[in-house]
């Protein structure tokens, strides 16, 4: 798997749950000037999760599942926590900042992992 396709799925999957994700709702698009806020946020949380392996790799520290898992875990869960307490664009409650969490971080660790294991074939 390569990057563009882990960035494609991770901005696949917070988009995703970003839409239609309980507790998570989309404010008005004006309030974010020229694009949609669910977009924006979809790609920085897509980008930095697809960024973890090559990453780690860019700074040869040894890249464990485990070591990419924590890493996905945080990148996910920053990101709706923030949401949750700041206004900008998207609301997000308790239960969405979970959901949205653990539905970002399986498919962000997913990813990773693809990543990892084709680099070890190689």
């Amino acid at each position: 798997m390569n990057y563009l396709r882990s960035f494609f799925l991770n901005f696949l999957a917070v988009f995703f749950i970003v839409g239609v994700g309980p507790g998570i709702q989309v404010g008005e698009y004006s309030h974010v000037p020229n694009i949609g806020a669910d977009i924006l946020f979809s790609g920085v949380v897509g980008f930095l999760n697809a960024s973890i392996f090559p990453f780690l790799f860019i700074l040869e520290v040894n890249p464990t599942p485990l070591k990419m898992t924590i890493l996905s875990f945080l990148i996910s869960f920053i990101p709706f926590l923030l949401l949750a307490n700041l206004s900008l664009g998207i609301h997000v409650t308790t239960v969405g900042v979970i959901v949205g969490t653990l539905f970002v971080w399986a498919i962000g660790s997913f990813t990773n992992y693809l990543e990892w294991r084709q680099d070890i074939k190689s």
